[in-house]
């Protein structure tokens, strides 16, 4: 018997070594230079609808500008930009972030990520953590065209991308991260960017291919139902390259953080609520100019969105007190007391 567990215990030894001595997949250095962004604002607006309209979208996905006043398209004194999360659109902030730009007389700005809201089943094929994040950089830069100051908003990787924005941008005036992915809920996932992990990736999913069916018509116009591999190894590298206690120091900003949580059962069940936590609490934002809050009834993962939450009012009201009591905005509209369920366009 003692023969056995030691011949067995060499083979584990052996598996392991092959295991870890295999190959990893790794993404090119790219260096991604945005190109410079349009100042005359009524031309921007046209020359992002016609870069959009080339792309081969899905109806209705397409980046825009919504003005606070359709009639004077004007820089605004603040302006809002808003950064969905992974393979998402920006109907996964509507209509919170249209409200909150409404209220203060915010210029906003819908930007879309780098191959997302794409007709083409191979959408994410040619992903990369370059061009994710370049993505991100565009907007920002539109944002900057928009207003004075920019505040920007992402859920769930979009929350991600915002906060190396934030990293990288310490003149933002303020960050909203709703659901941030930090980490997601799943550690398996984590497997992609080990050895064999793309391997290991294809042979979950019989392919190269995500595939979801669990929507319903009308949400799938807006969130990808098949997308390629690379999404998840882009995601999921930024996820480890990014997502680091040196970059929650770096990000000083005002900044407001609300997410799904009841108890252990009934909380967020696609980004890990315990690392937005950690996240939190390593930022380099000061104690008073921070604030996070659980919806315990948002019943969802994204919690801004008509197509799934059921706290949007909780939503908007906290993420308007803090703009108003920490980024000290003021309102130029009436609050907003009921959210229509229809799609807004």
């Amino acid at each position: 018997m003692k023969r056995f567990f030691k011949r067995a215990g060499i083979l584990m030894a052996i598996l392991g070594i092959g295991y870890m001595a295999g190959p990893r997949f790794t993404f090119p250095d790219e260096q991604i230079r945005t190109a410079p962004v349009e100042t005359d604002l009524a031309k921007l607006d046209r020359q992002i609808a016609a870069s959009e309209a080339k792309a081969d979208l899905k109806p209705d996905n397409q980046a825009r500008i919504v003005w606070a006043d359709s009639n004077r398209k004007v820089r605004t004194p603040y302006s809002m930009v808003y950064i969905p999360g992974f393979a998402a659109s920006w109907a996964e902030g509507d209509p919170v972030h249209k409200q909150l730009a409404k209220t203060f007389g915010c210029n906003l700005y819908l930007g879309r990520t780098y191959e997302h809201g794409l007709k083409s089943p191979d959408a994410m094929e040619h992903m990369t953590p370059a061009r994710y994040l370049a993505s991100a950089e565009e907007a920002l830069a539109i944002g900057r065209a928009l207003g004075d100051k920019v505040i920007v908003i992402g859920t769930s990787a979009g929350g991600m991308l915002t906060l190396c924005l934030a990293a990288k941008h310490p003149d933002l005036a303020g960050i909203v991260l709703y659901s941030p992915c930090i980490a997601v809920a799943v550690p398996a996932l984590k497997l992609v960017t080990g050895p064999w992990g793309k391997q290991i990736g294809q042979t979950v999913l019989l392919g190269n291919h995500v595939v979801v069916t669990k929507y319903t018509p009308d949400r799938a116009q807006y969130w990808l139902t098949q997308y390629h591999i690379n999404g998840f190894l882009t995601l999921q590298t930024m996820l480890d390259t990014y997502m680091t206690p040196e970059t929650f120091a770096m990000v000083k900003q005002p900044l407001f953080m609300g997410y799904y949580y009841k108890d252990e059962e009934h909380q967020d069940k696609v980004v890990s609520v315990a690392a937005m936590q950690e996240m939190y609490e390593a930022l380099g934002t000061p104690a008073g100019l921070k604030r996070r809050q659980a919806f315990p009834d948002a019943g969802a993962h994204v919690i801004a969105s008509h197509f799934t939450s059921k706290s949007l009012s909780a939503v908007y009201q906290s993420t308007k007190q803090f703009l108003e009591e920490v980024l000290h905005l003021q309102p130029v509209a009436p609050s907003a007391t009921k959210f229509a369920l229809a799609r807004k366009k």
